[in-house]
């Protein structure tokens, strides 16, 4: 790689590259989202009212189509970027029930607010296990009294078989994206690095990259009974 081309950036970069340009690419993406709020719906028992929390939040897509449904919604994400994007999308839609702030997860200052809090797209375990396990003692005190919670996981005991391909590519308009995934059987932790080569043949970097500890069924137990949370039901 020649050096000389080649452009370093930090997660605010890189959340808004991957997270919205990057993901409107995807092939069927609109088809899978529909499915995902429509399931989340179903299992929350949502109503037109309540008040909902999606915890990194990403690109808004989950948050504006909760609030087109009539919740009230907060969306909290790490990265400016995403938030400003989140919040021009809503003020384009005319969605007033809908607002975006800038937050860490692991810091959660919300005590009995929300009727449903989410964490989608398998933006849980982004921490060590400490770190982790403050986000859900988080949740909990952020949720009203038979508040409901849905994360949004991948299984480590079939994480390995699905992702056999490590190497991905996709051709934009735009340019060129690449990810690399490495899959931690020792730890349980996936870790993903991405790069960026735009059409002027500058490759975009990233200054770090992307580890997501995968927990266990038993696990996730242990950790829901130090937060004071029950898990109820466990799909897929």
């Amino acid at each position: 790689m020649n050096l000389k081309n080649t452009v370093t950036h930090d997660w605010d970069w890189w959340a808004y590259q991957f997270r919205v340009v990057h993901r409107q690419g995807v092939a069927s993406i609109d088809f899978w989202d529909d499915r995902l709020i429509a399931f989340v719906v179903y299992v929350l028992d949502l109503k037109p009212g309540e008040r909902l929390l999606d915890l990194a939040c990403g690109s808004g897509v989950h948050a504006l189509e909760f609030a087109r449904r009539g919740l009230e919604v907060v969306g909290l994400d790490i990265a400016p970027s995403l938030v400003r994007y989140c919040t021009e999308q809503a003020a384009a839609e005319g969605l007033d029930n809908v607002t975006f702030v800038e937050g860490d997860m692991r810091a959660l200052a919300y005590r009995e607010e929300f009727d449903a809090l989410v964490i989608l797209s398998t933006s849980f375990g982004f921490f060590d296990d400490e770190a982790n396990q403050r986000v859900l003692e988080g949740i909990a005190r952020a949720l009203k009294p038979d508040g409901r919670l849905l994360l949004q996981l991948s299984d480590p005991h079939t994480f390995v078989e699905r992702q056999r391909q490590r190497y991905y590519w996709q051709e934009r308009p735009e340019g060129i994206y690449w990810t690399e995934s490495q899959f931690d059987p020792t730890t349980c932790i996936s870790h993903g690095f991405f790069r960026f080569t735009d059409n002027d043949g500058v490759t975009h970097l990233w200054d770090d990259h992307e580890s997501v500890r995968l927990y266990t069924l038993p696990e996730l137990r242990s950790m829901f009974d130090r937060a004071n949370l029950e898990i109820s039901d466990v799909y897929g």
